[in-house]
């Protein structure tokens, strides 16, 4: 039997989402965390669109949308970054964070039991 931690290759991704969340918050970086941090999510988002084409995942319009809801919010705030202090780092951490565990945990999830179920894994 296969276990979702094996099955599922989005949870090392979003391991790695929230370490540059931490990295984000951190006092010892600059600004191109920032820009790391919306590379990979744009690269883990891609990935899991096309995979949810491939299997013809129902919900796959509703999950894009939300990926794209984030993409902006990112793009927003890299917009409105005039600095980078110790608040803006919080901020936008604590956001990140929220996004995040309210995403893998709500639609993530719907993904999650939709691969389960289906036979092209």
């Amino acid at each position: 039997m296969i276990k979702t931690s094996e099955l599922i290759w989005q949870d090392k991704q979003h391991q790695v989402l929230f370490e540059l969340i931490d990295l984000v918050e951190q006092g010892n970086t600059d600004i191109t965390i920032f820009g790391r941090l919306a590379n990979y999510a744009e690269i883990h988002f891609t990935l899991e669109e096309e995979y949810m084409h491939r299997l013809n995942f129902p919900g796959t319009d509703q999950h894009i949308r939300a990926h794209n809801r984030f993409r902006q919010e990112l793009k927003s705030m890299k917009e409105e970054c005039l600095s980078f202090d110790r608040q803006f780092r919080i901020t936008l951490a604590s956001f990140l964070r929220e996004w995040l565990t309210s995403h893998i945990f709500g639609i993530d999830k719907e993904l999650e039991q939709f691969v389960l179920e289906s036979k092209a894994k």
